[in-house]
C-alpha cells in the first residue's frame, strides 16, 4: 500500500490494482462493436458474457437479472422509475436515504401521491415495519456516511421493493422479495462511470422510457471498465472475509481512540450493526472544514459533512435525521491495508486539532 492511500481515509476508493494493471488492456480490446460478426467483435462480445456473468453471480443475481449503465445517478433513476411507472402508490423512503430518493419522493408529492418518511433511531436503524402495504420502498441497505445496516424489511411491509446496495459489504445481501436494486462498482474497488442494476425476474419493475426496441434499459456504458469491473469484483469477493476482520479492528481501535482522547465526541451506530470500512462522528463546537484542513497539512485525508450533498462540506442530513450536531460532521473510510499505527496517528491528529 502506497503511504498516500496509508493516510487517506476519504470515502473514494482507489482502483483494484488487479484491474489497473489491465485497464489498457481492456481499452485496447474494447472498442470493437460486440454485435458485429467480426472476429474482433466476436473476442470481445465473449469477453462481456464472461464479465457479466461472473458479475452476475458476485452480486447473487441471475445473469438475466442483470443491467449495465454508464453513470450511477442515471442508475437510481432508471431503477427507481421504473417502479414508480404509471404508479399512484405510497412512495416511502427513509430519512437517511441518498439525496436523489429524497428527490423522488418530492416529485411524488407534488404529483398528488402519497409519501411516507420514515424516521431512523438514534442509533441509525429504521424501522421499515412502518412502511405502508401498498408502498413501494426505498431500502437502503447500508448508509456509506455512518455504515449503519438495516435488517430486512418485512415482506408485508411494501408491494414493491428498490434495494439501495451501493455501500453494502454483503454484496449479495438482498431481500427474498425484491424488484430493482443497484450496485455501485466503487464500493468494492472498481472504476467510476459504470452502475449496475438488478431487475428481478418477478419485478414490477418497467421501462420508464418510451418503447423502442427490445432493449430492457436504455444508455450506453464503458465495455473496458465493465471488465475492469468484473475484474475488481472477482479480487475483492476473493479477499473481503479477511479484509472484514482487518476493517473491524481498525474500526473498533479509532472508537476507542475517539471517545478517550475527545470525551465529548457522539460516535454515529453501533460496530456490532455497521459495516466496519465506515465511521461518522461529530465533535461539537468544531467546524468540520477547518478541522479537515488542519488534518490534512499534517498528512491526512478525511471527509466532512455530507456524503451526497450539493457541496463537500454541507451538513449531513443523515447525521441530522439521526438527532446529530448539524456542525462538526467527521467521517472516515477505512480501507483494508491501513494499519493500527496510521489509525492511532489520524486520531490523535484530530484530537489535537479539534
Amino acid at each position: 500500500m502506497s503511504p498516500i492511500t496509508e493516510r487517506d481515509f476519504q470515502s473514494e476508493l482507489p482502483l483494484h490494482p488487479a484491474a489497473a494493471d489491465l485497464l489498457s488492456t481492456f481499452f485496447d480490446q474494447g472498442w470493437a462493436d460486440p454485435s458485429k460478426i467480426h472476429r474482433q467483435s466476436g473476442q470481445l462480445r465473449n469477453l462481456l458474457n464472461t464479465a457479466i456473468e461472473s458479475i452476475a453471480s458476485n452480486l447473487g443475481i441471475d445473469t438475466s437479472e442483470l443491467e449495465v449503465v454508464g453513470e450511477l445517478g442515471f442508475g437510481f433513476q432508471t431503477a427507481i422509475s421504473g417502479l414508480m411507472k404509471n404508479s399512484d402508490e405510497c412512495f416511502t423512503y427513509s430519512a437517511i436515504d441518498r439525496q436523489i430518493v429524497h428527490a423522488f419522493a418530492r416529485q411524488h408529492a407534488n404529483n398528488g401521491f402519497e409519501i411516507k418518511e420514515l424516521q431512523p433511531a438514534r442509533n441509525g436503524l429504521v424501522e421499515y415495519s412502518q412502511s405502508a402495504q401498498n408502498s413501494i420502498l426505498c431500502w437502503q441497505a447500508t448508509n456509506r456516511e455512518t455504515g449503519v445496516r438495516q435488517e430486512f424489511p418485512p415482506n408485508s411491509s411494501y408491494r414493491k421493493l428498490f434495494a439501495d446496495m451501493t455501500a453494502e459489504f454483503e454484496l449479495n445481501r438482498l431481500p427474498e422479495k425484491w424488484d430493482c436494486a443497484i450496485w455501485d462498482p466503487r464500493s468494492f474497488g472498481g472504476p467510476q462511470g459504470i452502475a449496475l442494476i438488478g431487475i428481478s425476474k418477478n419485478s414490477g419493475w418497467r421501462n420508464p422510457a418510451p418503447e423502442m426496441d427490445n432493449r430492457r434499459v436504455y444508455g450506453s456504458y464503458s465495455k473496458p471498465l465493465l471488465l475492469a469491473t468484473s475484474v475488481a469484483l472477482e479480487n475483492w469477493k476473493a479477499n473481503s472475509t479477511k479484509a472484514h476482520d482487518e476493517l473491524v479492528a481498525l474500526n473498533k481501535i479509532a472508537r476507542r481512540l475517539l471517545s478517550e482522547r475527545l470525551p465529548q465526541v457522539q460516535i454515529a451506530g453501533e460496530l456490532e450493526q455497521s459495516d466496519p470500512r465506515y465511521l461518522a462522528f461529530s465533535i461539537p463546537g468544531v467546524i468540520a472544514e477547518e478541522l479537515l484542513r488542519k488534518v490534512e497539512v499534517q498528512g491526512f485525508l478525511i471527509d466532512a459533512g455530507s456524503a451526497c450533498g450539493g457541496g463537500a462540506l454541507s451538513p449531513s442530513h443523515v447525521l441530522t435525521a439521526m438527532g446529530f450536531p448539524m456542525q462538526g460532521n467527521i467521517r472516515l473510510t477505512f480501507k483494508s491495508g491501513q494499519s493500527v499505527e496510521s489509525v492511532t496517528e489520524l486520531v490523535e491528529r484530530i484530537a489535537a486539532s479539534a
